[in-house]
């Protein structure tokens, strides 16, 4: 029960980080340069 209780907070704080780094990390900052590097 121990293994499974530490998996399941694990993967939650890595949901999370990984969502906001995606959403606010990656995708804006990618359109940005593509867009900055063709103008």
């Amino acid at each position: 029960m121990a293994k499974s209780k530490n998996h399941t907070n694990h993967n939650q704080s890595k949901s999370a980080d990984h969502r906001k780094d995606h959403r606010n990390g990656i995708f804006r900052p990618k359109r940005h340069v593509k867009e900055s590097m063709k103008g």
